[in-house]
């Protein structure tokens, strides 16, 4: 896992002043074990490495001197099935070290319409030939590592961050007031929507080919257009007990994000198993599982569950407590790793989290992506109604509380309504259930999971220098999850149904079936406890009134404990992200010396 950036010129053209070297500076939190940079012909790239395997021949970029030229390669993420396709290629070249991610280079020259299909694992990778002037930027099937690009008239650039590319000079100086209203009224902005003009970002499983320093082509790669149409529910232990297994490749120390709920109880049940049949790496002798809790009775609380959980399990237990002290100081910092704006508040526990997890591992397992892939969520129910559906595309709080300027307010309507094409019609609601819901799930694989929750998980742990995995989401457990039957999906009242009869058999503690109260950050009562300093200070912002009708913030503000907590959680990040990302302002003082900075 790192940090990635550089460039593809034009015929005659020069790199933009100390660009690597200022890329390779902003990304630094992603790669604090070494950092290098490699030209050849038209191409520059430049890394910062967390070393996770090979920690002494992992170093990149990777360069490939062959006859008639050099490749370059620079890779952040992880290939787990490497040693295979190692084996497959190593005949045709000489390789240089033990890395997974070296793969890349050969199956590149070699097969380059396999780059997004053959491996497995998360990645987001450039690859340059400089005897073609030849290059190419690619993401995994998922998007679960992120990469973005910006288009200039001397070439391309590319970075694991927006921060990177804005630190050199690129994007549009102000950020995009569309942006703004879908993270108002959705919390995140969907593919291609991005925070800045020019700055763009591939979609998962985009592969794009670049010659002398112009975009000439680019498909995409569905994972879950695959030849399969349906899953054996007897086979879902075998594929769990495979992608556990394979997620937990390291060369480092490595644990869990448990939470109580199913998914991450899951992993915990597998990575015990797994533990217990003699998977003992050397570097991970105790399993380590962390868990953030609130000191609020106002919300759910399943840390017991979790501590029982991992003591039956015999994990260590750590758990770590997120306060409202916490929250005014701390704050500053969580929205500071958001250079996509997210306005997911869990984006608080998952920062702290990863801070204290660092300590131990460098690596933690995830269960992202078990409510995608397996159906979980409860509006995939709602959506699949005959009459009075309830929609994804449907209005968010800003639109409903008439918060957005009217131009704003248009758009955002209008772009929703678009996407009702993507969306199960009346007719298959009525008739074809299972596609239906196949339907929902795709809106949420190709939307919710990588520009939400991937971003969140991204950057909340690499601003940590912690590389999270996710199991649930893989080339084959989520393929399969995703062509379950319906009943093994939504039965009842329950969604994803298959998992949690799966651990209510391997580990009936978890209580799999009983009601579940969500994971809530309770922001709402913390934001109302100071709302009249903070609704004066949003309110002065030109970043919020040039985006929403600034008066109706501090009413909204003082019922933030009761209605309107979501929607004052949101506006107050997007003022936050406005004054770091935008402004400049620093980070790491209490959220009100933000705001009035």
């Amino acid at each position: 896992m790192c940090g990635i950036a550089g460039y593809f010129l034009k015929p005659d053209a020069q790199p933009l002043a100390d660009c690597l070297e200022q890329m390779q500076a902003s990304l630094y939190h992603r790669g604090p074990d070494g950092q290098d940079s490699a030209r050849a012909g038209r191409a520059g790239f430049a890394q910062t490495r967390l070393a996770i395997i090979d920690l002494a021949g992992g170093r990149q970029p990777f360069v490939a001197k062959r006859p008639g030229g050099t490749a370059l390669l620079v890779a952040n993420g992880e290939i787990y099935n490497h040693q295979q396709l190692r084996s497959e290629l190593e005949d045709s070249f000489s390789f240089q070290s033990r890395s997974d991610c070296e793969v890349l280079l050969p199956l590149w020259l070699s097969r380059k319409q396999e780059l997004v299909t053959a491996p497995r694992g998360m990645y987001a990778a450039a690859l340059y030939d400089d005897s073609k002037d030849e290059g190419c930027l690619v993401r995994d099937g998922f998007g679960i590592k992120p990469l973005y690009y910006c288009v200039h008239h001397t070439g391309i650039y590319f970075a694991s961050e927006i921060t990177a590319l804005r630190a050199i000079g690129l994007g549009a100086a102000a950020p995009d007031r569309h942006c703004a209203a879908y993270v108002l009224d959705k919390q995140f902005a969907p593919y291609p929507v991005t925070p800045f003009a020019r700055i763009q970002k591939l979609a998962p499983g985009e592969q794009m080919v670049i010659r002398a320093g112009e975009i000439i082509s680019r498909h995409r790669h569905n994972p879950l257009a695959q030849p399969c149409l349906s899953s054996d529910p007897a086979e879902l232990d075998r594929h769990i007990h495979d992608s556990v297994a394979a997620h937990q490749m390291s060369d480092v120390p490595f644990g869990l994000f448990l939470s109580g709920g199913v998914d991450s109880s899951v992993l915990l049940a597998m990575m015990s198993r797994l533990r217990q049949a003699g998977s003992i790496a050397d570097h991970t002798p105790e399993l380590l599982a962390y868990t953030a809790r609130f000191d609020s009775q106002d919300v759910a609380d399943e840390t017991e569950l979790a501590r029982s959980l991992a003591k039956q399990m015999n994990a260590a237990f750590i758990d770590v407590v997120y306060d409202r002290n916490r929250f005014f100081a701390e704050c500053g910092a969580a929205v500071a790793t958001m250079d996509e704006p997210v306005a997911d508040y869990a984006i608080l526990p998952s920062f702290a989290l990863a801070r204290r997890a660092r300590r131990e591992v460098k690596v933690v397992l995830s269960g992202e992506g078990g409510d995608e892939f397996f159906a979980g969520y409860g509006r995939y129910r709602a959506g699949l109604r005959a009459f009075a559906a309830k929609q994804p595309n449907r209005a968010g709080p800003a639109l409903k509380a008439d918060l957005l300027r009217p131009e704003l307010a248009r758009a955002l309507e209008a772009e929703l309504r678009q996407q009702a094409d993507s969306l199960p019609s009346w007719w298959h609601r009525l008739g074809n259930k299972s596609t239906a819901l196949q339907t929902l799930q795709a809106y949420d694989i190709d939307s919710w999971l990588p520009d939400n929750l991937l971003v969140k998980l991204d950057r909340c742990l690499m601003r940590n220098g912690l590389e999270g995995r996710t199991p649930f989401i893989d080339k084959s457990l989520s393929v399969y999850g995703f062509h379950l039957p319906f009943n093994q999906k939504l039965a009842g009242k329950q969604g994803k149904y298959a998992l949690k009869a799966w651990l209510a058999a391997h580990l009936p503690d978890a209580r799999p079936f009983a009601r579940k109260r969500g994971f809530t950050v309770p922001v709402g009562g913390w934001i109302a406890a100071d709302a009249h300093r903070l609704a004066a200070g949003l309110a002065r912002l030109d970043g919020i009134g040039e985006i929403i009708h600034t008066d109706q913030i501090a009413p909204l503000f003082s019922t933030a404990d009761r209605k309107a907590g979501l929607l004052a959680w949101r506006i107050l990040f997007y003022g936050l992200w406005h004054q770091i990302h935008v402004r400049g302002i620093a980070a790491d003082q209490p959220i009100v010396e933000i705001l009035n900075s």
